[in-house]
């Protein structure tokens, strides 16, 4: 159990990086908004495109118990 629980852990903190990578990114793609802007508006598609999978593994999961 403390592996999966070490698994989840990493997991998550490749998420958070790869969100604030993402955020980083989208303030210099956005450029015609201000920086700050620009920035939440690439986290919140970062969580859009990662949420998206992550609810389909859970539901696909579900199904095969």
């Amino acid at each position: 159990m403390g592996k999966t629980i070490l698994k989840s852990l990493g997991f998550g903190l490749l998420a958070s990086l790869g969100a604030m990578l993402f955020a980083e990114m989208a303030g210099a793609i956005f450029s015609g908004l201000s920086w700050g802007v620009a920035a939440v508006l690439g986290g919140i598609l970062y969580l859009c495109l990662l949420l998206v999978p992550c609810t389909g593994l859970i539901l696909h999961r579900m199904d095969k118990k």
